[in-house]
């Protein structure tokens, strides 16, 4: 698989392995040392996923995330030292669709960008070759070529994980879907966050597809299970 990424680390110790590491597995790597010039090269340049890491010297990578995902739609991963469940419900909450601790093994993290690449091609192919680019659901589109869901004629604005679980939750209309099924069938793989990840994302959907996210008519929660995704009517 190839693509091209973004690694943003000030430690060359991690940065130097780290681009060694996706050469070989024939991806194409530009790095950054600071925020300023990872959002820069963002403005400048096209990329198919961020690695990020937290602590930076300019500013915190939460800020960096946040100011890259009010304007741009890749895979953002953020990678830290820091491992308490709060900085990583922070993380996912401006807008991170994945979060890795170091020390990290290498295979995990290559499975990693891997996963999020490959769902990100399938999701931007998949209405072509199955000839349904489009799910409709009351008023609003999930629109496969887009990446993305239309309201009300405005694009949502959904991050890769957002769109996953809003495509997964259109693909079964009407049927309520299991806390740790959506989970499974997303995040594709074991981690320490499980549902409350899944929570977060939720609550992010709402905020971009509901009128009132508090009391939502469209991705409704159904008590004690998991969601479905309503006609909003």
């Amino acid at each position: 698989m190839s693509g091209k990424l973004l690694l943003v680390d000030d430690d060359r110790f991690v940065l130097n392995p780290l681009v060694r590491l996706f050469a070989m597995d024939g991806y194409h790597c530009t790095t950054a040392v600071t925020g300023g010039e990872a959002l820069q090269l963002l403005d400048s340049e096209s990329f198919d996923l961020m690695l990020l890491d937290i602590g930076l010297p300019d500013m915190d990578g939460l800020s960096v995330c946040r100011r890259a995902r009010a304007k741009h739609n890749l895979p953002i991963v953020l990678l830290t030292a820091r491992d308490a469940s709060s900085d990583k419900i922070i993380g996912l909450e401006v807008g991170a669709d994945d979060y890795i601790t170091k020390p990290f093994e290498p295979g995990e993290i290559l499975a990693r960008v891997r996963a999020h690449l490959r769902r990100t091609r399938e999701y931007d192919t998949a209405g072509r070759v199955r000839g349904t680019n489009k799910i409709t659901v009351g008023d609003l589109v999930i629109d496969l070529d887009l990446h993305d869901a239309v309201i009300g004629g405005r694009a949502a604005g959904l991050t890769s994980r957002e769109f996953e679980t809003l495509l997964l939750l259109a693909r079964n209309q009407g049927r309520a879907l299991e806390h740790d099924w959506i989970f499974e069938q997303v995040w594709g793989y074991d981690a320490d966050l499980g549902t409350k990840a899944l929570v977060v994302c939720v609550r992010r959907i709402r905020c971009k597809i509901e009128c009132d996210p508090e009391k939502p008519v469209r991705l409704v929660t159904v008590r004690g299970y998991g969601y479905r995704l309503a006609d909003g009517t």
